[in-house]
């Protein structure tokens, strides 16, 4: 039964750990190379990867939306692409309703290698190419150089106050434990 109770908890670790990496933002400094609309195929196997239908995006009979990319050049050259949907109300709750505004801004600060103008994009998700899945970018800010890595105080604080609640939790347990449930064995 130990090993039983074992497993139950590094599974469960692990699916906390895959829902907060594809949750909480990430910031990448990249360069963009080139933003366009795409019409994409919202299938059942990648659905949950892309935004609801109640957030604005509307898919036509073929279940194919029109979803916003911007693709980028990391400071190592690889590529990597983006969409740029609105998050509307649903999860993660970015509150996300300006991926216009987003793909504008994109496109103005689009650079080629001669004269590179090199970007943090903080995004959510995962980039999984057999999937068609892309990561979706919640904002842009530009910075002076590839070499810059800006801090990402959102994803910390949460992660921080996460440890914070699960050590309250262990140590409530741990009470719990050295006291009431010792004074339930004495009974007879």
């Amino acid at each position: 039964m130990h090993y039983f109770k074992v497993a139950v908890g590094v599974l469960f670790g692990i699916a906390v750990f895959l829902f907060l990496d594809y949750a909480l933002p990430s910031k990448n400094t990249v360069r963009i190379t080139n933003t366009y609309n795409r019409l994409t195929s919202v299938t059942a196997s990648n659905a949950i990867f892309y935004a609801s239908d109640n957030t604005g995006t509307v898919e036509n009979a073929a279940g194919q939306r029109d979803v916003r990319f911007i693709e980028t050049v990391r400071p190592n050259g690889k590529v990597f692409v983006y969409r740029n949907e609105d998050t509307g109300w649903i999860w993660p709750p970015y509150f996300k309703y300006d991926s216009a505004n987003l793909q504008a801004e994109a496109t103005n600060l689009q650079s080629g290698r001669d004269n590179p103008q090199w970007v943090s994009v903080t995004a959510y998700g995962w980039r999984m190419a057999w999937l068609s899945t892309y990561p979706n970018a919640v904002s842009i800010d530009t910075l002076a150089g590839p070499d810059e890595r800006p801090r990402n105080w959102a994803a910390s604080i949460i992660c921080v106050v996460l440890l914070m609640l699960l050590a309250l939790i262990w140590r409530m347990w741990a009470q719990f434990q050295e006291r009431g449930l010792s004074g339930w064995r004495r009974r007879p």
